[in-house]
């Protein structure tokens, strides 16, 4: 299942439109291979299913404490000057922020679109439909992190204003609109989970099992996150590709007001300057070689 990467390849290279269907048709080939055929009744996909119950059902437990009341509060309201917070329940609550603030876009998205895509069968409608699933794994994969520390996360979350109003163009954007927007806020969404991969020995010494596996669900959604840019990019020509790259750099410097817990963290102003230069040859290589990427 593996696909191979030559250094050249970029998020923001030019796609051959002779090679365009075709590369159209393995990205769909890919996603069936990976996940499994969709089940139209249920919405599941089965090897995605046992992938979860794999992880669910390990035993890697945080060696410390976590208390529920704590996240409870936090994620309701978060202070980064709470004197409860400590890096174990920082990152949780980052893990479990991302989780609701993804859950809330697919929702609305999934809503205004379910009928659109539900009906047509071409190349790109396909490719749309599993690839909503594939976000609905994501919620999943990053809430199940709650498990590691004894925790209950089942919280309301309250979207904020900036993430409304991303969702919200997202969901009702013009068509023309639609891929550009989408591609844009998938590049920053690599870029946000790969600098949180990058943080996770660091908040949590002393835990080489339980880091492992909250690299490996980051591991997972990376892969999936990689296909989509490749997909958004397929079918973008070239002045739509350069809205996008502009989108995902604006993307990117809201997210520390949609998600406060990433500054909390350190994504930064410092981290945000990193960003121009970030691309397809900064991801780890088990996501790179896992990936769909032409």
């Amino acid at each position: 299942m593996t696909t191979t990467l030559s250094s050249s390849q970029s998020f923001y290279a030019k796609v051959d439109d002779a090679q365009r269907e075709k590369l159209l048709q393995a990205y769909v080939d890919f996603l069936n291979q990976k996940n499994g055929q969709l089940d139209p009744q249920t919405g599941r996909l089965p090897r995605r299913e046992l992938s979860l119950e794999q992880m669910n059902t390990a035993p890697v437990r945080y060696s410390g404490q976590v208390s529920q009341a704590d996240f409870d509060r936090l994620y309701t309201k978060f202070s980064a000057s709470d004197p409860k917070l400590n890096p174990a329940l920082l990152l949780l609550l980052l893990f479990c922020k991302m989780n609701a603030g993804e859950a809330y876009g697919v929702r609305v998205v999934k809503s205004v679109h379910a009928k659109t895509w539900g009906k047509k069968q071409d190349l790109r409608s396909r490719a749309i439909s599993v690839a909503q699933q594939e976000e609905e794994y994501h919620t999943r994969i990053l809430v199940g992190t709650a498990h590691y520390f004894n925790i209950q996360a089942a919280g309301t979350f309250t979207p904020p204003v900036a993430l409304k109003v991303l969702i919200g163009s997202l969901a009702y954007a013009p068509k023309i609109a639609f891929h550009p927007i989408l591609y844009g806020a998938e590049v920053a969404g690599v870029y946000v989970f790969n600098w949180t991969l990058n943080q996770v020995s660091r908040m949590l010494p002393g835990e080489p099992r339980l880091v492992e596996a909250l690299e490996q669900r980051l591991i997972q959604v990376l892969i999936d996150e990689i296909g989509l840019v490749a997909f958004n990019r397929l079918v973008l020509g070239e002045n739509g590709r350069g809205l996008g790259k502009f989108l995902a750099a604006q993307t990117a410097r809201g997210l520390p007001m949609m998600t406060p817990e990433l500054r909390a963290v350190g994504f930064d102003g410092s981290v945000l300057r990193k960003f121009g230069g970030f691309d397809l040859r900064d991801l780890p290589e088990q996501a790179r070689l896992n990936s769909f990427y032409a």
